[in-house]
């Protein structure tokens, strides 16, 4: 499915304080899946540990459908990542979303997925853009 890049200066989102990781699945011997027992992490394919940031975005004040919602922002890191306190504005580099699809088992949209190279200011820059502060 296409992802969409999004001018993070034109969303806003606001840090609830919550960054989890992302839990490794097993399959069990039975052929079920499960978070693995052993409590390891999902990594991307550069040995990054993959965490969710929970931000609330609020409603378009000029868009009388759209709604106040939670989401989840996915963003790999060999640290975790610092969404600061509640309430705390947050912007990302290299933010995107993927939209939701309908679902063939209960035929309800899924929730868009949004990922980001890090939170603004916590490196993890592009390739061939400097960082605020360095020379070119």
């Amino acid at each position: 499915m296409r992802s969409y890049p999004i001018d993070t200066d034109r969303v806003r989102m606001i840090s609830t304080g919550t960054v989890t990781p992302v839990a490794k699945w097993v399959e069990l011997a039975d052929g079920s899946r499960r978070p693995d027992p052993n409590g390891r992490q999902e990594v991307d394919e550069q040995g990054r540990g993959l965490w969710r940031v929970e931000v609330i975005t609020p409603a378009d004040e000029s868009d009388e459908r759209d709604k106040t919602a939670v989401a989840e922002v996915m963003i790999a890191s060999h640290e975790q990542p610092q969404a600061g306190q509640f309430g705390n504005p947050l912007t990302f580099d290299g933010l995107v979303m993927t939209p939701g699809y309908v679902s063939r088992k209960t035929g309800q949209l899924t929730p868009p997925r949004w990922s980001a190279e890090a939170i603004r200011g916590q490196g993890g820059h592009r390739a061939g853009r400097k960082p605020e502060g360095e020379a070119a």
